[in-house]
């Protein structure tokens, strides 16, 4: 038996053996140590009445009435042999809070770590509790609410706490703690991550945005980054990720190995697979909303840490009661520091590019790379009924490396180099009209700009590439309550998105430039009916209209789930969508090879817009700390085009366009103990490609992953956290050569497309974490991971090169090895 394989079994086994355990009430807990052990306790009916614990069997009373101590707000006093006095502890914090809200009160529910309190005709409550880190978390007409720290209510006699109605149509949750702990399943089939109650997954020291994403079933990147997410399918390209309502082009550092978005500053991340709302287009294989807290924060708080590749730091700077800005900034430490970790990183990104492809007549030396990215956040609320937002972020990727050569007996040295930029800015307003009317108003505009500089001295020449891509948006959303249970959202969106490809070559002068433009304007409309937490129904309608296509696009969106037998649900879902950006390799070494891929505008008869079309379904099952789901779906795209997929084989140079279904599953199988939580995933996707003016027509895409399994283990004890996760899934397709016949005619003779697959995946994560405090506003949280814990040489893609010599050359891109990393902030 190999190791890995004895290390999954170890976990697996190691899961099943802990016992499952649930809050009860304290009044239950102790009847049943009373009828255990023949005891009585003796207490004020009113001090237990709402009070919570975990149960747990100790071997013997004096055990459990430790243990009831340690746990509760309670401390014991044994009369006699028979008889237990229970009485509250001294010096308790003691907290009143007054909450100001439109509807009626029996709509909260306050949860503290020793309480359910239930607000029943009044406004105010009051709660104990041991530590000023213990939390309250308040939720509203069933939308969860931001969690309160003990330590926020202060010396203040008591605190006044605004709760907004839900006046947008955001989602109810089903779902808390979906297979980890942050991680939230809507009613309307979406899934939420809440970064500020997330735990820990394995491998990731603290949770990086988008490589969290990657975590939840349908999602994964066959090449192993954050800039190639595949949503059940679908290349990345196809994906609308928003920040704060803004579109970004650009998601990654590292070329794609880190999010670029902060995590302190991300408060929660929302991924639509199916059944997206009518106020979105674009995505047509999926949509990831990154958001910041909508709060005003009315203390100063910030922090700053480092791992083994950047440092960064954030601050959050009260501005009266009005309002509250957010800064934040990280860069990448190898110009102070190089470690194992950026030299794992950094071969894996600039594998088989220019940056380090050598050979006796050309060398690169002097590499250097660098990334940052910067952000500044106001959040204004002058009055009860107006809110203001206003977002900037700038991301970079710097490259440079010198070329060097001996030509005709000259040494010569020259450098190339490479950037890669986005800028984005926002202004966001929202209108309170009044309990039943609210609008809002969203202007963005985004700069992206992808550059290289590339020099071939062997032929004297230079060359300059350059893909840009500018857009504007401006969307205009209002939201009407016709009742309880009924929901109307209607709206306007307009687009303009510019793109610009530029070439030039200097010997001999050679210059192209190519600049599209595509104005977008949609209306849309939506219904959302809710009854009794039960059931939903939304339905939606989007219309597009295109400039230079002479065609409006009608897109119907639906999502319909329903609970029964209190432990199931059940859901429908199914939408139209089309984008018209999409991204495109001319040529495999383009920008140096680094980041080949280019954007690009849907142009009518050369380039069609990409129109998707998806149905899915799905049960789940929960109850007890268990849960499993079944998500079957197929999804149809057309208007791809050769040059998007990136094919290394006998269509590398084909231009034409065509489409993909997939036909896939995603299941998931959970069980949520005290302090551990384990999960085993499954997801099955028939992907194929349909191209009607190549031969064959059909074949498989080349990202069909048919096989994915995944499975993750967590403990947590107070402030530590341990996770360990098992990651396998088949190879991805790749195309032989015909053996014997390898080159014909100066060229290389493939065999059918894609009819094979490199070897499977196999990867092992571990990673740990610990917060402590210092002082009573100051914490450091430490943390720990190790990627690829067994070193396994994973080979992520396979492609064959013709030398000048007519050899033929296997090549293969590897994903990263064993690569430790350690992280230490501080926290106030």
């Amino acid at each position: 038996m190999t190791q890995r394989v004895r290390l999954f079994f170890f976990l697996l086994f190691f899961s099943i053996l802990l016992q499952a355990q649930e809050k009860v009430l304290l009044r239950s807990y102790l009847e049943s140590i009373e009828t255990r052990f023949s005891v009585d306790f003796s207490f004020r009916d009113l001090d237990v009445a709402n009070q919570l614990i975990f149960p747990k069997e100790e071997e013997d009373l004096s055990l459990t009435l430790q243990f009831i101590a340690k746990n509760s707000l309670f401390d014991y006093t044994v009369v006699d042999e028979k008889t237990i006095a229970l009485s509250e502890k001294e010096g308790l914090l003691e907290l009143c809070g007054e909450l100001e809200f439109s509807g009626m009160p029996s709509e909260v529910v306050i949860y503290t770590p020793y309480e359910k309190i239930l607000l029943t005709g009044t406004n105010v409550f009051s709660a104990k509790m041991q530590s000023p880190e213990e939390t309250i978390s308040i939720h509203y007409k069933n939308e969860p609410s931001t969690l309160y720290k003990a330590s926020d209510f202060g010396d203040i006699p008591c605190k006044k706490i605004t709760l907004d109605p839900p006046i947008e149509l955001l989602p109810p949750v089903t779902l808390f703690n979906y297979f980890a702990k942050g991680i939230s399943k809507n009613l309307d089939g979406s899934l939420s991550i809440n970064f500020k109650d997330f735990d820990i997954l394995p491998g990731l020291i603290e949770p990086d945005v988008l490589l969290t994403v990657q975590a939840l079933p349908g999602i994964q990147s066959v090449n192993e980054t954050v800039s190639y997410l595949n949503i059940r399918g679908g290349t990345n390209d196809q994906n609308l990720i928003l920040w704060d309502g803004i579109k970004m082009y650009q998601n990654g550092h590292f070329f794609g190995l880190i999010s670029a978005f902060n995590p302190q500053l991300t408060e929660e991340v929302t991924l639509i697979k199916n059944g997206t709302s009518a106020a979105l287009g674009d995505g047509v294989s999926g949509t990831i909303i990154m958001e910041s807290t909508k709060q005003i924060n009315p203390k100063l708080k910030g922090g700053a840490g480092f791992n083994l590749i950047s440092s960064d730091a954030f601050v959050d700077v009260p501005l009266g009661n009005i309002g509250s800005v957010q800064v934040s900034g990280r860069k990448s430490m190898n110009d102070l520091i190089t470690t194992p970790t950026y030299n794992s990183y950094f071969d894996k990104a600039f594998q088989n590019t220019e940056v380090t492809n050598m050979d006796e007549a050309f060398s690169t030396s002097n590499d250097n790379f660098t990334f940052f990215d910067t952000s500044i956040r106001a959040l204004f609320q002058p009055t009860t009924k107006d809110r203001f937002r206003t977002n900037f972020l700038y991301l970079g990727n710097r490259l440079k490396f010198f070329e060097n050569a001996t030509v005709n007996s000259v040494f010569k040295s020259l450098r190339s180099d490479l950037f890669q930029d986005n800028i984005s800015g926002g202004f966001h307003y929202q209108r309170l009209w009044n309990d039943q009317f609210t609008s809002e108003a969203q202007f963005y505009g985004t700069y992206y700009v992808l550059q290289s500089r590339d020099y071939d001295l062997f032929n004297n020449q230079r060359l300059i590439q350059q893909n840009k891509v500018i857009e504007s948006g401006i969307s205009l959303k209002n939201h009407v309550r016709f009742s309880q249970k009924l929901v109307g959202l209607f709206g306007y969106q307009f687009n303009e998105t510019g793109v610009v490809n530029y070439e030039q070559i200097n010997n001999p002068l050679f210059e192209r430039r190519d600049t599209q433009a595509l104005i977008t304007q949609s209306v849309f409309s939506e219904i959302h009916y809710r009854s009794l937490q039960n059931t939903l129904l939304t339905v939606g309608l989007r219309l597009n209209h295109v400039s230079k296509f002479n065609e409006m696009l009608l897109e119907p969106r639906f999502t319909f789930s329903h609970r029964f037998l209190k432990h199931f649900n059940f859901e429908l879902l199914g939408e139209l969508k089309s984008q018209s950006t999409s991204q495109v390799i001319d040529f495999q070494n383009d920008f140096l090879g680094v980041e080949n891929r280019r954007w690009i505008l849907s142009k009518p008869d050369e380039i069609p817009l990409l129109k998707s079309q998806q149905l899915s379904g799905g049960i789940t099952f929960d109850r007890k700390g268990w849960l499993l789901s079944a998500e079957p779906y197929l999804k149809k795209v057309t208007g791809i085009t050769t040059q998007s997929q990136g094919f290394q084989n006998q269509f590398e140079r084909e231009k034409t366009h065509g489409s993909y279904t997939v036909k896939g599953i995603d299941v998931l199988l959970n069980k949520r103990f005290r302090k551990i939580n384990t999960w085993l995933s499954y997801s099955y996707a028939k992907n194929q490609y349909t191209f009607e003016a190549l031969v064959p027509q059909e074949f498989p895409n080349n990202i069909d992953i048919r096989h994915t399994f995944t499975y993750g283990i967590t403990y947590s004890f107070n402030n530590f956290n341990i996770s360990g996760g098992f990651n396998w899934h088949t190879g991805k397709p790749n195309t032989l050569l015909i053996n014997g016949e390898e080159v014909v005619e100066g060229s290389l003779n493939f065999s059918s497309p894609n009819r094979s697959n490199i070897n499977d995946y196999v990867r092992v994560d571990l990673s740990g974490n610990y917060e402590f405090s210092i002082g009573k506003t100051s914490k450091i949280f430490i943390g720990a991971s190790v990627w690829n814990l067994l070193d396994n040489k994973n080979v992520i893609n396979q492609y064959y090169q013709l030398r000048s010599n007519s050899k033929v050359e296997s090549v293969e891109e590897f994903a990263l090895r064993f690569t430790p990393n350690f992280l230490i902030r501080y926290l106030f």
